[in-house]
């Protein structure tokens, strides 16, 4: 008996240590985490223009030897130490794909977007990015005192944003690619600034057969006149998101903006409108598309 005892014991020793190499020896990786990069992803540390919408994006999978499924991804936005976003998204799945679209915060702060991601085994991979808001300026070039007549009126009708240009319909007809806006007074629309892509502009002027139509868009604005002729050689343009193709009952101190096909932000400003000669005298302010 005290043989077999003595051989008992040695034999649950041999499975003890064999149970624990067995656990020392099962993998216990991390998941993978990732940021998506490439055009129109922000995926390193970056200064970024205020007033702009940026992506990020997140490719999680899970560790190629446990093949353990992710649990759960939390996202935290922090400036100055303090969390003001802290979400967590669940996942179960093996592979995650998330795309983060994110609006710039004001200028001069500065913010860290993190990221942990948890797989069923809890164990934890972390990717962060630090991003300074800046204040871009653009470079712009300001006309004045600039005349528009209605259909048949004395002024032309058509403006060409490059050469700062007014020309008559017959003179637009030969330049089609560089009209950018035109004006007219309409019974129902009143004073209207328009592309001549718009409908009604096309029953106000004799223009449907035009080969070029450029397809400027609008968008009303906040700045006011005062703000306008504080504009020298640098402005800061509000984000574009105008859909419009035309504006309509326009007055005198209105000021909208304008997109052109080729990504030219500019400004309008409305000085005069005279009801007798249905003209309008306006300023522009113009700047050419920022490349990356």
């Amino acid at each position: 008996m005290r043989k077999l005892s003595v051989f008992l014991i040695a034999a649950l020793a041999v499975v003890t240590i064999m149970s624990s190499c067995k656990k020392d020896d099962d993998p216990v990786g991390p998941p993978n985490l990732n940021f998506i990069g490439g055009e129109g992803y922000v995926d390193t540390d970056a200064t970024i223009p205020v007033n702009t919408l940026f992506k990020v994006g997140i490719l999680a999978t899970s560790n190629t030897e446990t093949n353990e499924k992710l649990s759960t991804l939390r996202l935290t936005r922090t400036v100055d130490g303090t969390a003001f976003i802290d979400t967590t998204f669940t996942i179960d799945e093996n592979t995650f794909n998330i795309d983060f679209e994110f609006n710039a915060l004001e200028n001069g702060v500065v913010e860290n977007i993190a990221f942990l991601l948890t797989d069923k085994a809890g164990q934890t991979a972390e990717k962060s990015l630090t991003l300074t808001y800046e204040m871009i300026y653009t470079n712009v070039v300001k006309h004045t005192d600039i005349n528009m007549g209605s259909h048949n009126d004395d002024f032309g009708s058509f403006y060409a944003s490059q050469t700062n240009t007014v020309y008559n319909i017959a003179d637009a007809a030969n330049n089609q690619s560089m009209i950018d806006f035109l004006f007219y007074k309409g019974v129902q629309n009143a004073a209207t600034i328009a592309s001549p892509a718009d409908a009604d502009a096309n029953t106000v002027y004799d223009i449907q057969n035009w080969e070029t139509k450029n397809a400027t868009l609008f968008q009303e604005t906040d700045i006011t006149a005062e703000d306008f002729d504080a504009i020298e050689t640098e402005f800061d343009f509000p984000d574009f998101t105008g859909e419009l193709s035309d504006i309509n009952n326009l007055e005198a101190g209105d000021v909208i903006m304008f997109k052109t096909v080729e990504n030219m932000l500019g400004l309008i400003k409305i000085n005069e409108l005279n009801s007798r000669g249905d003209y309008v005298n306006l300023d522009v302010v113009v700047a050419a598309p920022i490349t990356e």
